[in-house]
């Protein structure tokens, strides 16, 4: 297994400074992500603490580490906020991690043609933010959305809140930068996007995303609880057959209804920061769409489930 000699540690202090980080108590922390490993699978592979952790803060650093590494035969593992629990991010060989903290920019903005260009390790809840005042919001995004990067997401790959009308991430991404193990970077885009999406690095590290975007939009939403998920089954269906111009669908099952009528009322400060609402034991569904979209949905659902079409934004029992 390879491992980092004294000269290694010089030429990443030389180039990194303060940003190559050999310091035993943090590399523990990069030898996880959020999930603890099975008991199972823990002792088949080992110790995972990284040799080293590095913030390249621009593409012509991490081409140069890529490089570097590659001729040194040393194990990089990109990571960018370790917010799933699958082990995508695990040095298992140990190696350099590349973390992607200090790689959170946005280098473009297109409002015309609703799209933005970025650094990979910038989180959703951060792109939100940067790019809202342009009147642009993400058009989907994971429901770790204040703490999962985008370039995390495109390696993993995967849907999430908005995915009902856009679909997978990779399918929103328009190009990506990648750089080789020779340093070299590439742009890819098309069907050769496929070969980045759900990689987790393999076939590249990702240095910059172009995605789509959408203009904000005032949302509605409505909940549904359904006794049984054959029932609920039959009510989506009825969704797709219509066509209904729902923007994301996301429900629960009686057991999590349970979980979160026994959780606690969160605290701010001595205060209650939230109301506690008290859900019934059904599968619940949560539909948002956009208010302009209101009158061809609200209408459609009152004649699938039977309601008053006043039922917008309320919980409905079919």
């Amino acid at each position: 297994m390879a491992t980092l000699t004294k000269k290694d540690q010089q030429w990443l202090r030389e180039k990194f400074g303060p940003r190559a980080n050999f310091d035993p108590t943090e590399r523990i922390l990069y030898g996880h992500d959020i999930a603890a490993m099975p008991k199972l699978i823990k002792p088949l592979v080992g110790q995972t603490v990284p040799h080293a952790v590095v913030q390249p803060e621009n593409e012509e650093e991490l081409q140069e580490l890529v490089a570097w590494a590659s001729s040194k035969k040393i194990p990089l593992v990109p990571r960018g906020k370790g917010s799933s629990g699958y082990g995508g991010i695990i040095p298992t060989r140990k190696g350099i991690v590349i973390d992607f903290y200090r790689m959170k920019e946005v280098l473009e903005v297109d409002g015309a043609a609703q799209t933005v260009t970025v650094q990979p390790g910038i989180t959703w809840e951060q792109l939100d933010k940067k790019i809202n005042p342009r009147g642009l919001s993400v058009r989907l995004y994971p429901t770790s959305y204040p703490s999962s990067s985008v370039g995390g997401w495109l390696a993993q790959g995967g849907t999430g809140i908005g995915s009902y009308q856009y679909g997978w991430f990779s399918d929103n991404v328009i190009s990506a930068r990648i750089v080789l193990p020779s340093g070299e970077a590439k742009e890819v885009s098309g069907k050769d996007l496929e070969l980045v999406s759900d990689a987790e690095g393999i076939t590249g590290i990702i240095s910059q995303v172009k995605l789509r975007v959408q203009k904000i939009e005032d949302l509605g939403l409505t909940a549904i609880a359904c006794p049984d998920a054959r029932k609920l089954t039959h009510v989506f269906q009825e969704f797709v057959a219509r066509e209904m111009p729902i923007w994301s669908v996301v429900f629960i099952n009686p057991r999590m209804a349970e979980m979160k009528n026994r959780a606690p009322v969160r605290m701010h400060l001595g205060h209650p920061a939230e109301h506690k609402v008290i859900l019934p034991a059904a599968y619940i569904t949560l539909l948002a769409y956009r208010k302009a979209d209101e009158a061809k949905i609200v209408p459609y659902l009152a004649d699938i489930l039977g309601r008053s079409p006043s039922m917008s934004g309320k919980a409905v029992s079919i």
